[in-house]
């Protein structure tokens, strides 16, 4: 086509056209173009590449081990301390959760009937999440590194046998889209429970305890058969043994009283079984793992009571429980 007719062609398209105004596209509209969509991609992966959370692994919590006693006053718990770094410049939007080995997400466990929680400890950074059950929130600085710090704590209490128990979870640590950040962090959850046997005198004052105590049985003014009853209280998370023990063999003697040793008989009843007070006597029991325990009647019966010296008359009697 020669050069005229060219140009014949473009005014019959422009006339044809009539009032619109939509523009030829030439080449250099093209290239413009061309170079726009390079652009906007370019831009695309920077602003991807920015998002990236580039994490790194500096402290793993291993084993958590719970000391637990269930006898205790306050709480119990275990502590869980992940070391992380950040070896981006820009701030990583971290969501941490458990996992058992199935991959159902775990917020709670029972140990030994022990119910544990895993909960934020104060002043780590580390938030739950409101509308994600089980995940916690934590910001970590660009160039930084930081302890995102958990406990797990005893929010129900029980009675467990003596023993150790444990379940294996593993800890992910995500991005706020949800990609995976680093590997699954095995974590071995265990909650020990040693030995541990208590028991109080009911009847007598006093309360349950660990330590030694005195309490006081008071027959008052003596007369022959006269009878005191407390109860032996014991709680224990182990089969247990009870022994008990007399200062004067059985027998109360006069206090203050040296030469005469005038003294006063009695006979003690554990259970409905009778205690040889001459010699160290011992009972296994086993309670029911719970905090009431088992209750035991102990009966005091006084003995002869005739031509003995006016005056105090007492005897001391140990009473003491340990586990097997």
């Amino acid at each position: 086509m020669s050069a005229k007719s060219a140009r014949l062609s473009r005014r019959r398209s422009r006339k044809g056209l009539g009032n619109r105004k939509t523009p030829a596209l030439t080449w250099s509209d093209t290239v413009t173009l061309a170079v726009s969509l390079a652009l906007a991609a370019i831009l695309t992966l920077a602003a991807s590449n920015a998002r990236a959370c580039d994490l790194a692994l500096s402290q793993s919590p291993n084993t958590v081990v719970i000391n637990y006693n269930p006898f205790a006053i306050g709480p119990s718990s275990g502590a869980i301390d992940l070391g992380l770094q950040n070896q981006g410049d820009e701030a990583c939007e971290l969501r941490l959760s458990f996992v058992d080995d199935g991959g159902a997400a775990v917020s709670s466990l029972a140990l030994g009937g022990v119910g544990v929680q895993f909960r934020p400890r104060e002043a780590s950074g580390l938030q739950t999440s409101d509308v994600e059950p089980g995940v916690f929130r934590y910001t970590l600085a660009g160039k930084a590194t930081g302890q995102a710090q958990l406990d797990a704590a005893i929010v129900v209490d029980a009675v467990p046998d003596a023993g150790t128990y444990g379940i294996d979870l593993k800890l992910l640590v995500k991005d706020a889209d949800g990609t995976a950040l680093l590997a699954p962090i095995p974590v071995r959850m265990q909650l020990v429970s040693t030995p541990r046997a208590q028991l109080n005198l009911a009847g007598a004052a006093g309360a349950f305890g660990s330590g030694s105590s005195v309490e006081v049985v008071d027959f008052g003014d003596a007369a022959t058969g006269l009878t005191r009853r407390i109860f032996v209280q014991v709680r224990a998370n182990a089969p247990s043994v009870i022994s008990i023990k007399s200062e004067h063999g059985g027998v109360m003697r006069r206090q203050g009283d040296v030469e005469t040793e005038s003294s006063v008989p009695y006979a003690v009843e554990l259970d409905g079984a009778a205690v040889d007070l001459t010699a160290p006597w011992t009972k296994e029991v086993d309670p029911p793992r719970t905090l009431a325990g088992m209750s035991l009647p102990m009966l005091f019966t006084l003995g002869k009571v005739r031509d003995q010296m006016a005056g105090r008359y007492q005897d001391v009697i140990a009473i003491d429980i340990s586990p097997h």
